[in-house]
């Protein structure tokens, strides 16, 4: 079996169950041919993302140019497992999303010992001032089991396959995709918020190319995810699809999302269908409620 061929819409379609020196071998072969390949799809795929194969790909699309507007090429790595396999990212995110938490309690405390100062009465000031101390000592020592329990998770998350390919994204000098289909990749809302990250990163470095269609189909994201999507789509000034299809939102999910429309500029295309847990009525709604700020953007629900 050829480990790639010229497949749909002009990629380079590596075999599903490639191994990833198949892989590499069939870059090095489609790099020297310059056969107007417009991306790569390295979907199902029978090695683990890892930095060397994520560089590998990047490299690989930042060399392309499509003929239609001259950006670069599409990454398409769906069906491929990047989880951890563990409740690694849950952690991550309850403990983070805790810290911070614990962060606005302890600086509620602190204003509370330093107000103390203004109570008159001495006895009500000692009392008051006694119980914000022992409120920023709860808060001290929880902060310190935090930051050391996110020490070895944050270890742990290095060695994910989606921390490997964002990270070399962002570690490249320049965009090398213009679409990023991540469909089926096992994806937690801790991975979303990095990718939105690095993503805006690359927009805002102005100098090569940066995601306009994005493709999150099928990760189980929840509601946890849309508040970094939501962020993101608030700040893009480039991206103009993205398909958050069976991503398991629910009413509240879609109509986070669905706010971003309001300021956003430049999405075209919002494909929100197959999320069966939120109510098509409820999320007509929502829909009808932001049209009035944007007509553009054209957002399907079902």
């Amino acid at each position: 079996v050829a480990a790639s061929c010229m497949g749909r819409e002009g990629f380079l379609r590596i075999a599903p169950g490639a191994t990833k020196e198949e892989v590499f071998s069939a870059l090095e072969v489609a790099s020297a041919e310059a056969g107007g390949y417009s991306g790569v799809d390295a979907s199902s795929l029978g090695c683990e993302m890892d930095r060397e194969l994520a560089d590998r790909l990047l490299e690989f699309c930042a060399r392309l140019r499509t003929p239609a507007d001259g950006t670069g090429g599409a990454l398409r790595v769906a069906h491929l497992d990047m989880g951890s396999g563990t409740d690694l990212e849950q952690r991550l995110f309850d403990r983070l999303a805790e810290r911070e938490a614990m962060e606005r309690e302890k600086a509620l405390q602190e204003k509370a010992k330093r107000d103390s100062s203004k109570e008159k009465d001495f006895a009500a000031a000692a009392g008051k001032r006694r119980k914000a101390e022992e409120g920023i000592s709860v808060a001290t020592a929880r902060l310190a089991q935090l930051d050391e329990e996110l020490a070895e998770l944050n270890r742990r998350k290095a060695e994910t396959p989606w921390y490997a390919l964002f990270t070399q994204m962002e570690s490249r000098s320049k965009g090398s995709t213009a679409s990023l289909d991540l469909s089926d990749c096992g994806l937690h809302a801790t991975g979303v918020v990095l990718l939105t990250q690095v993503l805006l990163e690359l927009e805002h470095r102005g100098d090569g190319m940066a995601v306009t269609d994005l493709a999150l189909d099928g990760n189980d994201l929840g509601d946890i995810a849309m508040t970094a999507l939501t962020s993101y789509l608030r700040l893009s000034s480039q991206i103009q699809s993205l398909r958050l299809r069976n991503v398991g939102v629910t009413d509240r999910g879609v109509s986070q999302i669905l706010s971003a429309l309001v300021s956003n500029k430049t999405l075209r295309l919002l494909d929100l269908r197959s999320n069966g847990l939120a109510q098509l009525e409820i999320s007509k709604a929502a829909l009808g409620g932001v049209q009035r700020f944007n007509k553009v953007a054209e957002v399907l629900l079902e």
